[in-house]
């Protein structure tokens, strides 16, 4: 009786609840069904082509992201659908010049389009920088403080630094040379990227802190480089916390604790170094915190709190190493697989200098040939292609003729614009005479659209490092190309476009034959 009394309170039970859960689903199938009408066909959106799924969630767009790919994928969906895209219900990917000035620029009409939360933002714990404050305001104040260490002024200071650091990996490749199994033969096979995050991490190092971190002298990666260029992935997997604001707390807590403190001993080392640099303000070089004391008299300096300035010299000791890094790599990589273009360059810079002390920063400026490589490279190696990102503020904006209501989340997408045919003849090939002066380029160029590609940004925002970072660019190629021939390993060739990124590209090894040059 009594299996037969449960029995029958169960079933009681489940013909009171059945109804309910009935109910239940045919709400969450309801729900579905207006949502995904809504978002395909009556979103302020939904006139946008784009990839349906992606249209319709999130999720493929963050999938794409982890694994590395988004870059390509969306690249492959321009191709498809158009210069302007919906990569997600409230995203859209733009590809058009106009573009640049209706997000970048502000008019009568609207204001430049703020930088978006969701990857412009700073680690819990750690105090907003110039590269992650989403407020005009702060970068502005923070700018008047900082920038002065980024002029041309304060830049032919610091040559003295870079072109020290050039001599000593010149020194270093020679010595390796001699050791290696080619050495008989004059010659050794090297990975340039170890090369390049050396020398990149040694001048931010020495640049920043008044110290360096001795990557060339010792030919390893320092812990703390290492610790640099594993966090860019992090950085990309904790974007993606910010697309679920009121779970990232807990997303965060979820991330694997040696990702976490990763991210906490890159602050907490950069805390550190400025706190010791502090104690020797007298520093015998022109480095970036000295500008930054200098200006103690400036009014904007003392708003600029240490937590603050400990946060944005963390970035600029990213930024300044991985970003320069990344270009070198890929413009090295764009020339060994294209003798002669190689060829060129050696030309223009052995037949310039009678000797190597003659190749100074102001020098370097003049060469056409150079600075069209060096163009050319950024193009087609842009470190940071994973697209620049703004976001609707209130009242919505208008981008190339299209309303976006508040809240959607724009991407200015350059690595489209620079793999496409209507933009650059012969696009998808490395062609440094593109962008040689109008006197000197080849007529089959002449259609090209040089001004679409901003690789230093545009607008209030743009990149305060740009001729630091390009006096940097300058002075590795020419050097380089100035000391050592350099040969392609032949099975060992990477295609840069099939690189993942995770806000910046993750590089591979690319295999160099390095020999001592035949002075003439």
């Amino acid at each position: 009786m009594e299996i037969l009394s449960s029995f029958n309170f169960y079933n009681d039970l489940s013909s009171q609840t059945y109804p309910i859960i009935s109910l239940l689903i045919l709400l969450l199938l309801l729900y579905i069904l207006t949502t995904t009408l809504y978002t395909l066909y009556l979103h302020p959106l939904s006139s946008l082509p784009g990839p349906p799924l992606w249209k319709l969630t999130r999720i493929p767009y963050i999938h794409s992201l982890v694994r590395g790919t988004l870059v390509t994928d969306i690249r492959t969906y321009h191709t498809h659908y158009g210069t302007i895209i919906r990569t997600a219900p409230n995203e859209v990917s733009f590809a058009k010049e106009q573009a640049w000035h209706d997000i970048f620029l502000s008019s009568r009409l609207q204001k430049a389009l703020p930088r978006d939360p969701v990857f412009f933002k700073s680690p819990p714990g750690v105090a907003e920088n110039l590269v992650t404050t989403v407020h005009s305001d702060v970068s502005i104040r923070m700018r008047h403080v900082i920038g002065p260490a980024f002029t041309d002024r304060a830049v032919a200071r610091q040559e003295v630094v870079m072109q020290g650091y050039v001599t000593l990996m010149v020194e270093k490749l020679l010595e390796e040379i001699a050791r290696s199994e080619k050495g008989k033969m004059g010659a050794a096979v090297v990975n340039v990227v170890d090369w390049m995050n050396w020398w990149t991490f040694d001048v931010i190092g020495m640049l920043t802190l008044g110290e360096s971190f001795d990557c060339l002298k010792e030919t390893t990666n320092h812990p703390w480089a290492t610790l640099i260029y594993n966090s860019m992935k992090m950085m990309a997997l904790a974007g993606v916390m910010q697309y679920f604001p009121r779970l990232d707390s807990l997303i965060f807590k979820m991330l694997p604790a040696r990702i976490r403190k990763m991210q906490a001993e890159h602050f907490s080392n950069a805390a550190e170094k400025i706190h010791r640099r502090l104690q020797r303000p007298e520093a015998e070089v022109g480095d970036f915190m000295t500008v930054m004391l200098d200006q103690k008299n400036n009014p904007d300096f003392s708003k600029m709190s240490m937590p603050e300035i400990e946060s944005s010299i963390a970035l600029m000791l990213l930024g300044g190493s991985e970003t320069t890094g990344t270009t070198l790599c890929g413009t090295i990589n764009c020339l060994i697989q294209n003798p002669v273009e190689l060829r060129k360059l050696e030309c223009e810079i052995r037949n310039c200098f009678d000797k190597e002390e003659d190749i100074t920063f102001s020098a370097l400026q003049q060469l056409p040939f150079l600075n069209a490589v060096i163009n050319e490279g950024l193009r087609l190696c842009n470190p940071v292609s994973g697209g620049l990102l703004r976001i609707v503020p209130r009242g919505g904006a208008i981008v190339c003729g299209h309303f976006l209501p508040e809240g959607t989340h724009v991407a200015m997408n350059t690595v489209v614009m620079a793999h496409s045919e209507a933009n650059f003849h012969r696009c998808l090939e490395f062609l440094p005479d593109r962008y040689l002066p109008d006197n000197l380029r080849p007529a089959e160029f002449k259609n090209d659209n040089r001004n679409i590609l901003k690789p230093w940004g545009l607008g209030a925002r743009v990149c305060l490092g740009r001729s630091f970072g390009q006096a940097e660019l300058r002075v590795v190629l020419a050097r380089l190309v100035w000391n050592f021939d350099l040969e392609a390993v032949r099975n060992k060739l990477v295609n840069w476009d099939e690189l993942k990124n995770y806000v910046v590209v993750q590089k591979e090894p690319i295999w160099v034959t390095i020999k001592p040059r035949v002075k003439k």
